[in-house]
């Protein structure tokens, strides 16, 4: 006499599916990854735009005179170059005059905030601002520490700061997200996992 076949196990029936697939931790990872290199390379890509600009500067010998060419109107800031001059204030006393391509005096305005540069061999110390009303070359006449050489060019502070800004908002924004995918992923797979548990226990 035959047997009745046994009842199917549910275990017998295949391995329960895990979801979501691993591969979102691969994704977070890749996000982490892709947050530090991006990071990394959006702050060195403003320190060698910086330190070009700073290269750029026009500058004039204490004492001297010279004429620097403003390629645009708007404003200027003269820095103060120096050994030390990034972490020292001002070596002995510069006198300063500007003159715009008419030879009218151009109002210069004492720099407030604390702005200073090291890069390569420049050292340099924001001393004064001016607005050139336009373009042409301006006369530069110093007198005072032969120590000390003007350079003038734009203002460092807005566009080293927006990209240092930048790079670290790149580099914290990727890892936080990719942690952020990671340990959702790991909540719902656990979730997972238990539902199976329970179903393959026959609940």
């Amino acid at each position: 006499m035959s047997q009745p076949p046994f009842p199917t196990s549910p275990t017998s029936l295949g391995s329960p599916v895990i979801t979501p697939s691993g591969r979102w931790f691969a994704l977070g990872g890749a996000l982490i990854a892709l947050g530090v290199i991006g990071g990394i390379a959006l702050g060195a890509f403003g320190f060698l735009q910086t330190s070009g600009r700073i290269d750029d500067f026009q500058r004039v010998g204490v004492p001297g005179s010279g004429v620097v060419n403003l390629a645009e109107s708007g404003g200027y800031t003269v820095y103060f170059e120096y050994p030390g001059a990034s972490s020292e204030g001002a070596s002995g006393t510069v006198n300063l005059r500007v003159l715009d391509p008419h030879g009218k005096h151009v109002e210069l305005r004492k720099y407030d905030a604390s702005i200073t540069y090291s890069f390569g061999s420049h050292e340099g110390r924001a001393g004064f601002s001016f607005e050139a009303a336009e373009p042409g070359g301006y006369r530069v006449t110093t007198a005072g520490s032969s120590e000390v050489t003007v350079a003038i060019g734009q203002g460092l502070g807005s566009s080293f700061v927006g990209t240092l800004l930048g790079a670290l908002a790149l580099g914290f924004g990727g890892v936080a997200l990719g942690v952020l995918v990671i340990v959702v992923m790991a909540v719902k797979r656990s979730a997972s996992k238990r539902n199976a548990a329970v179903g393959g226990l026959g609940y």
